[in-house]
């Protein structure tokens, strides 16, 4: 009989009980949270679709050119991926997952060219993350500031949440005059559901050891 040596790079789970912990390896954990990411990527952006309505009485699918959804998507996946890696400094493998991470993102970028793009998302994700010592230092993400969704006047949220959701927005669809109409009802639903995405991720990943 061969004996083969236990590659140190793949853990199998055997038990997982009720609140506890789940091992896992960094190739793995990556791709379950571009996974999660890229889902609720796309549960965003078609709900930003049903904003088009209002500009022609139906969806207007062209108002959303291809290079912009990579721009959204991009911009949306590093954010989350950015949040998650604060909330698992603790982890002692995190360098491998983050490595991981950013090779898959090299990747994306040539598929996209979006290269110069993630480069400077890469940079000011984590910039604005630091910076916001209210999330950082008292693990506020996101405050609620009015009643009204429909409020013209004042921002439904302030903190973390809505400068991440607006930066991802702004990069995205900053520069595309078709949305204008419609610009302010998007930015709602763009804040709305990274704030949703946010939630779901954290609980996700809080699950899980890399080891």
């Amino acid at each position: 009989m061969i004996e083969t040596t236990p590659d140190p790079d793949k853990h199998d789970i055997h038990t997982i009980t009720y609140g506890g912990r789940i091992d896992t390896d960094a190739e793995t954990m990556v791709d379950g949270m571009i996974e999660l990411f890229d889902d609720l990527c796309d549960m965003a952006l078609s709900r930003v679709y049903n904003r088009t309505r209002a500009l022609d009485g139906g969806f207007d699918f062209n108002a959303l050119p291809p290079e912009e959804i990579s721009r959204f998507k991009i911009t949306w996946v590093i954010g989350l991926a950015e949040l998650m890696f604060f909330s698992m400094r603790d982890q002692p493998r995190l360098d491998h997952v983050r490595k991981k991470f950013y090779n898959e993102m090299d990747h994306e970028a040539a598929e996209r060219r979006l290269k110069a793009f993630i480069s400077t998302a890469l940079k000011l994700i984590p910039e604005t993350i630091q910076a916001d010592k209210d999330f950082t230092d008292n693990e506020v993400f996101n405050t609620p500031m009015a009643n009204d969704p429909d409020s013209k006047e004042d921002p439904i949220n302030r903190g973390l949440g809505r400068k991440l959701a607006n930066m991802i927005l702004e990069n995205a669809f900053g520069k595309n005059e078709a949305l204008k109409p419609v610009y302010e009802e998007i930015r709602k639903v763009v804040e709305l559901e990274f704030n949703n995405a946010y939630g779901h991720c954290s609980i996700a990943c809080s699950k899980f050891n890399i080891v």
